[in-house]
């Protein structure tokens, strides 16, 4: 009686065991999935800032020339101007 009841338990472990292994794997793989995914997404917002901050530098440098162009002496308003024109 006592064999029969141990190996109706082992049996229900054993069954148990196999259920939480495969969830456990499975939340395993999910987790991995949304690693992978935030890590994509910190890769494009860091492309997104690097591209902002060189938008701004070009941005500034193409003020510059253009004050350049507009300042009274004729040379550096040429320069700037082919400068403007060769971006």
């Amino acid at each position: 009686m006592l064999k029969k009841i141990l190996a109706v338990l082992a049996a229900i472990g054993a069954a148990l065991s196999a259920v939480f292994y495969v969830l456990f794997r499975e939340a395993k793989d999910q987790k991995k999935v949304i690693n992978e995914k935030y890590d994509n997404m910190s890769e494009n917002t860091d492309a997104l800032k690097r591209a902002e901050e060189a938008e701004v530098k070009v941005k500034k440098e193409n003020e510059k020339l253009k004050q350049k162009i507009n300042s009274g002496n004729k040379l550096n308003s040429f320069d700037a101007c082919n400068d403007l024109l060769s971006k």
